[in-house]
């Protein structure tokens, strides 16, 4: 079967989900460089996660937006993941393209409450009552989904070349480090680069497949 087009569009969503973590880490910030846009963690007070709906919900909305073409975005790239990895391990590959999904639906969930309380914030409605630790339990199974889903694709990926190495390492660094990131809050920050340098390595890779 030629996949070619799947490729292309494999390729093409790498590229968007890199642009929307540029977005995201570097373009949507706070007002308030002590808070957070996302406080999905469990490390400051409920005052600050209510505060930071309340008083910036406009660059809330905006950070999620760009989040949320990021879901829509990797989940293209699980499928091109998919598509490369069963020709050689089918059942780790069906686990991988799985827990992508699954950390997709936790993904697109946890936006969703905070999608929904700015808007209500920039209606007039201030948040008074977040739904925690729901938020914080939907974060950190996403991130376990997504664990699972590259130590999945990482053991499965095909390594013919030096790009087939890098992203295959890259992808088994990333639950081991996220992992690790339990005791360690700078390994938990780094979590975020594994996207920031992965995304334009699957978008090659993916590229080079569709014009072989």
């Amino acid at each position: 079967m030629n996949n070619k087009l799947l490729y292309q569009a494999s390729a093409a969503a790498a590229l968007v989900a890199f642009i929307c973590t540029i977005v995201m880490g570097f373009v949507v910030r706070s007002p308030d460089p002590a808070l957070s846009l996302q406080p999905s963690t469990p490390r400051g007070a409920e005052s600050e996660f209510i505060r930071v709906i309340n008083d910036y919900p406009q660059a809330v909305l905006g950070f999620f937006t760009a989040d949320s073409l990021f879901v829509m975005s990797y989940l293209v790239v699980f499928l091109g993941l998919f598509t490369v990895t069963a020709e050689r391990a089918r059942p780790l590959a069906w686990l991988g393209l799985g827990a992508g999904i699954l950390a997709g639906m936790l993904d697109a969930s946890e936006n969703a409450f905070f999608i929904n309380y700015a808007l209500l914030a920039a209606n007039g409605v201030p948040l008074v009552d977040p739904e925690l630790p729901l938020i914080y339990h939907l974060a950190n199974l996403k991130y376990w989904a997504a664990f699972a889903s590259f130590y999945a694709f990482g053991m499965a990926f095909p390594r013919q070349n030096r790009l087939g190495w890098v992203i295959s390492a890259l992808m088994l660094a990333f639950p081991l480090v996220g992992v690790l990131g339990i005791l360690s809050p700078l390994l938990y920050e780094l979590r975020g680069l594994f996207f920031l340098l992965g995304m334009p390595l699957f978008c090659a890779y993916f590229w080079q497949r569709a014009r072989s």
